[in-house]
């Protein structure tokens, strides 16, 4: 067992969860690349995972670790963690002062992400621990073997924070909402989308607990479908940012506990996501770490990242905000935010909240619920849609 994200809770080194989840994934052969035009509509695989819906393709799970056992001493185990221990990380990895906009913009332009120092006060960081933990608590009363799984892949000891919500979001944890808008953050994203004009619209983030051994294949965030040009010359890789993700790592990021890795460049490349299988070692060691709790790392969805081996004794949590650019939409934009929340916002934050809040007295359905189980959520989400008048459930289905 292992500690949460304050030390307090202990999670995590399931030996019974076997590698990848399903004794039966290797038996399922992967696409050629990771990549995935469908987005959001694509459909439930042969293996149904839990994830998120625009990674429902990355079923394969890792071939590297499908003989070992989920222990910290198993011997394939420690000597990974002492490869990564050694070799892990970006070299050079430039991490820049929130005040340096400039700088911190021409680095995204440039690799489709960066790192900002101290983007969270203490006090921020530590809000936003207590929070972690109690969504954490609510995860594994539901899920105590950390067996289930979630976010990209469906691999066991990791969740999605919005993909495990009923709302979809975390807009009703005041934990997430003062993210939305900071001093730190909101500048740089003013500048990299030369305009205040963008729209939030997601807000989740992921976990791994210690013990998840596997890495996800890498991917991107396709929160749409790929744009038609019957010319046949255009792609969502030839446009400027149309979302970015911050992320906010509530413990240092170090070489074993599940740092995310992010691929630079990729944000603009139209070549083939490798499977795992494929991918040369550097991609698997090209981490953003070392880097303290409370930065945030800035990132184009389109760059092709994914999560580590959490090799550690804690739990790697990064809680994180999503945002459109002023000329993007898509199906990922949903009413999930609550009145009563957006009232409780900054000038700026509610106007780039305006197309996901409800309308005053109207309930979120699902708010304030996190299961690890889609059925679950699903049923949940039924259950308090029925006790909706028809007229207000057809009118919410219809905005949702």
């Amino acid at each position: 067992m292992a500690l949460g994200a304050s030390g307090t809770m202990p999670v995590g080194w399931n030996e019974a969860v076997p590698p990848n989840g399903f004794h039966n994934r290797d038996r399922h052969k992967a696409s050629e690349s990771n990549d995935n035009p469908l987005g959001l509509a694509t459909p439930v695989g042969d293996v149904d995972i839990e994830t998120t819906p625009e990674h429902r393709n990355l079923v394969a799970g890792d071939p590297r670790c499908a003989t070992w056992t989920r222990r910290y001493d198993d011997p394939n185990v420690v000597a990974l963690r002492d490869r990564l221990a050694e070799r892990n990380g970006i070299a050079g990895l430039e991490v820049v002062d929130p005040g340096d906009v400039e700088r911190a913009t021409a680095i995204f332009h440039r690799d489709g992400f960066v790192a900002v120092a101290d983007a969270l006060q203490t006090e921020q960081l530590e809000q936003l621990r207590r929070g972690v933990d109690e969504v954490i608590a609510a995860l594994v009363a539901a899920d105590p073997e950390g067996a289930v799984g979630g976010g990209a892949g469906g691999l066991p000891h990791r969740y999605s924070f919005g993909g495990t919500s009923v709302s979809r979001h975390m807009f009703h944890r005041p934990e997430w909402a003062q993210l939305i808008d900071l001093p730190t953050t909101t500048p740089i994203l003013t500048s990299i989308f030369a305009s205040p004009d963008y729209i939030v619209y997601g807000c989740g983030g992921d976990l791994a607990l210690p013990g998840a051994i596997e890495y996800q294949g890498l991917h991107s965030d396709t929160v749409w479908s790929e744009i038609h040009d019957p010319q046949g010359g255009l792609t969502m890789r030839d446009l400027p940012t149309p979302v970015i993700a911050v992320n906010f790592p509530t413990i240092d990021l170090t070489p074993i506990n599940g740092p995310i890795r992010i691929i630079p460049g990729t944000h603009r490349s139209n070549a083939a996501i490798p499977t795992l299988a494929d991918e040369p070692e550097w991609m698997r060691l090209s981490t953003v770490c070392p880097l303290q709790a409370g930065s945030a790392i800035i990132r184009d969805a389109r760059c092709w990242h994914s999560g580590t081996p959490n090799l550690s004794r804690d739990v790697r949590a990064m809680p994180g905000v999503e945002y459109m650019a002023p000329w993007f939409r898509s199906e990922a934009l949903i009413r999930s935010m609550s009145y009563d929340t957006w009232s409780k916002l900054s000038p700026h934050a509610q106007r780039i909240s305006r197309y996901i809040v409800c309308d005053k007295g109207e309930a979120v359905i699902g708010e304030g619920i996190n299961h690890p189980r889609r059925v679950e959520r699903e049923r949940i989400h039924a259950q308090q849609l029925a006790a909706l008048s028809p007229q207000a459930a057809t009118a919410y289905q219809r905005r949702t």
